[in-house]
């Protein structure tokens, strides 16, 4: 900006001497014109040809004027660019120096960071090293401690099961003993009640065979056999007074089992004997109604 009004300010200046030297040769015309003798058009031309060398003379100077300023301000432009790339060195210099400082810094911090984490780290692993010690040593005490229990616990139910032993032994001798003189004595009354049963057995039989019959003859009275060969076997569950509580049919063919089952049950009540001997023995009865040959 300042350039710029400088040369502003020289070409004024020039442009205001070069019109005042030509109003000068422009008056000097006017006079020589005025004049007829021919020693002042001599004068004059002498004149006008000194004004132009001096005019260019003035311009020269001016041009070498100008130039001058220019190299100068060019000079100071090329001082200011030096200053400039200088400047911009040093601010480069600061800044790199500035960054080579801030990466020290961060570089310091971060070892700092590094060798805290690490003494951290060692800090944390000696008391986990510590711990893991005092846990084992715990944990050891504690199994020597099972053990003597274990071995105490064992030596005791060893002693206990030698005391029991000994007990059952004894328990074991007098039972066997007694159990002989049960023994003995149950042989005694079964003999007795042997020879007293035999009787009463062959009495029972007796009518177990007599009630089997009726049973057979009723059933076999109510009974319709089929025409074709063919054998039912059943069991029969009887309540007391002859009644009939289950019909099974163990074996047969379907038509001989059909019949056969109609025929008992319409031969309830079965005759049974009042007697309970004889009673527990034809609750449960197991015959067989058997067709043995083809009807004609």
């Amino acid at each position: 900006m300042k350039l710029s009004t400088a040369i502003v300010i020289s070409l004024v200046a020039h442009i205001v001497m070069i019109a005042l030297l030509a109003f000068n040769y422009q008056f000097s015309k006017v006079e020589i014109k005025q004049s007829k003798a021919p020693r002042q058009m001599n004068a004059t031309a002498v004149n006008a040809e000194n004004v132009k060398k001096h005019i260019k003379k003035i311009k020269q100077k001016d041009i070498d004027k100008k130039n001058k300023e220019i190299e100068r301000l060019r000079e100071l432009k090329r001082e200011e660019e030096k200053v400039r790339k200088k400047r911009i060195e040093e601010e480069q210099k600061v800044k790199k120096a500035k960054q080579r400082q801030k990466d020290a810094e961060q570089k310091t911090k971060q070892e700092e960071k590094k060798a805290a984490d690490a003494k951290k780290k060692r800090i944390a692993d000696e008391k986990a090293r510590q711990k893991k010690i005092a846990l084992d040593k715990k944990k050891k005490a504690e199994e020597e401690k099972k053990a003597e229990e274990e071995r105490v616990r064992k030596k005791k139910a060893a002693e206990k099961k030698k005391k029991e032993d000994a007990i059952k032994k004894k328990l074991a001798e007098e039972k066997a003993a007694q159990e002989k003189l049960e023994q003995e004595l149950e042989q005694q009354m079964a003999d007795e009640a042997a020879a007293l049963n035999d009787a009463k057995q062959q009495q029972v039989l007796t009518e177990v065979d007599k009630y089997n019959l009726l049973i057979r003859n009723k059933i076999k009275r109510n009974w319709i056999a089929p025409e074709q060969k063919g054998s039912c076997i059943f069991r029969i569950n009887i309540a007391p007074g002859g009644l009939i509580i289950g019909i099974t049919v163990l074996s047969g063919d379907s038509l001989h089992c059909d019949t056969g089952r109609r025929a008992i049950n319409k031969s309830e009540p079965l005759p049974v004997s009042s007697d309970p001997d004889v009673f527990a023995v034809l609750k449960i009865r197991t015959f067989e109604l058997e067709n043995k040959s083809d009807k004609e």
